[in-house]
């Protein structure tokens, strides 16, 4: 009866359109669901919403329980879907699995909502003192939780509901801060005849920045740095460079075009082909890498990158970080730091190159920052920094991951895997701004999150609903 429940109010929530930015109906929605149900409720001006409610009769000397969710989804329709936006979401029960008509799901983060509505709206449940945050833009940089004031909360006991899988306590996460590095994109008019040449790189894997790092995964903007060094000793005029991507996703291709004398390009196709076989081989464990070479018609006149450009540009490439910094001695098999560079673009007069950093130290965040600082200012070059958020570091002594793992395994029995990740959650923020908080992750299974395939398990989401009450009492 109360899976029922929880499942009739996600579907009451996807059907209102609450993609990241457009949140503004769902948070009223829950505005109103608060003060039906009698208690004290608060939506601050980025539509970010905090709800208290009284413990239960008995229980009113325990520590107060903070429950969190984000309300925003991502938003993605499948090709060929028909689906509107405007009509919110479609949700089907296969009767194992619930997902969407077409689109994403959206069950990151609303089933975090739902359960909070369950415990808000309860008469019968046992449980402390609870405050519950549901907050906004969670997808496109946690700017909700950024935003945030909790001066008015009491609890230092934070569930977050935003793990994707049943029985993983995650109780760490890295914190981050991204750069855009600009290199001044001087040109010249090169003249003479020239074969102009594309090098394009294809065939490697790229992924996620945070959850496949360490996987030593070929980036092929560095790679593209690599032949630029290796064709220094070549006659070559660089006329383009370009690898489209995020930040946070391992470049995965890239495009360079050189314009070269005709007695040279045999030379320069042979250096070419063999960087090609060097990194086929340093990647043979990991990844794969094609080097294609396409020759043009001869021109007589073209226009390139200054040799100061290329310089810097070729120098910035060589220096800059890349993948795993270090690993967590705490948590085996973490990340604890990494730095990627996932866009590389001609714009505005520059040559871009947009990096992610994370860490789940923070003091080792901000030392790499420095050393990327000290590449650009060692060439002269404007690097900015936007989106710095923190992380959530391990700790060792947790009063609320030992009761849950003591209920995990009284009501399942078996043992959970606590875990940190290398990537961002809210709980950064709650970390930063609640002293000695004591924070834990938790949630049902949930799979291939962030796509039409999205879908999450019914009887998951029965479990973790029994977790959450047991825990709770």
């Amino acid at each position: 009866m109360e899976l029922e429940k929880i499942i009739s109010y996600f579907e009451e929530l996807s059907a209102i359109p609450r993609q990241s930015g457009d949140e503004k109906a769902a948070s009223d929605y829950l505005v109103n669901f608060a003060k039906e149900s009698g208690l004290w409720v608060k939506q601050d001006e980025y539509y970010n919403v905090i709800v208290k409610k009284p413990a239960t009769e008995g229980m009113e000397d325990r520590e107060p329980v903070i429950i969190q969710g984000h309300i925003d989804m991502v938003y993605v329709k499948a090709e060929g879907a028909e689906h509107t936006y405007a009509n919110g979401i479609e949700v089907i029960d296969d009767g194992e699995f619930l997902h969407a008509n077409g689109t994403t799901l959206g069950a990151d983060n609303g089933i975090a909502v739902s359960y909070a509505m369950m415990l808000m709206a309860s008469k019968d449940i046992p449980h402390p003192a609870l405050e519950f945050i549901f907050t906004v833009e969670e997808e496109v940089g946690l700017l909700g939780a950024a935003n945030l004031d909790v001066s008015e909360l009491e609890g230092k006991m934070v569930m977050n509901l935003d793990t994707e899988e049943e029985g993983s306590f995650c109780s760490g996460c890295a914190g981050g801060v991204r750069s855009t590095l600009r290199i001044p994109a001087a040109r010249e008019k090169a003249e003479g005849v020239f074969i102009p040449v594309d090098v394009l790189f294809s065939g490697l894997k790229g992924g996620h920045s945070g959850m496949e790092i360490h996987m030593e995964r070929g980036n092929a903007i560095q790679l593209l740095g690599r032949v630029l060094g290796a064709l220094k000793a070549c006659d070559v005029k660089v006329g383009a460079v370009e690898s489209l991507g995020k930040s946070n996703a391992i470049a995965s291709s890239a495009k360079l075009r050189i314009y070269v004398k005709e007695h040279d390009l045999e030379a320069v196709t042979g250096v070419l082909n063999e960087l090609e076989k060097v990194f086929q081989n340093e990647l043979a464990a990991s990844d794969f890498v094609e080097i294609t070479v396409k020759t043009g018609e001869a021109v007589s006149e073209c226009q390139v990158f200054t040799e100061e450009t290329v310089a810097k540009l070729r120098g910035v490439l060589t220096l800059m970080p890349q993948g795993v910094m270090n690993m967590s001695m705490a948590v085996p098999g973490l990340v604890q730091t990494s730095v990627n560079t996932g866009n590389m673009e001609e714009r505005d007069g520059n040559i871009i190159l947009d990096s992610a950093l994370r860490s789940s130290v923070d003091s080792q965040k901000y030392f790499l920052k420095d050393k990327i600082q000290a590449v650009a200012d060692a060439y002269g070059l404007v690097c900015e920094w936007t989106g710095d958020y923190p992380g959530w570091q391990y700790k060792e002594e947790s009063k609320l991951r030992d009761i849950a793992a003591e209920k995990y395994r009284e009501l399942f029995g078996k043992e959970p895997t606590v875990e940190a990740i290398h990537a961002g959650l809210e709980c950064g923020y709650w970390a930063a701004k609640i002293q000695d908080a004591d924070i834990l992750s938790l949630g049902p299974d949930m799979y291939d999150v962030h796509s039409p395939k999205e879908r999450i398990s019914k009887k998951s989401i029965a479990n973790v609903w029994e977790l959450i009450k047991a825990i709770l009492k």
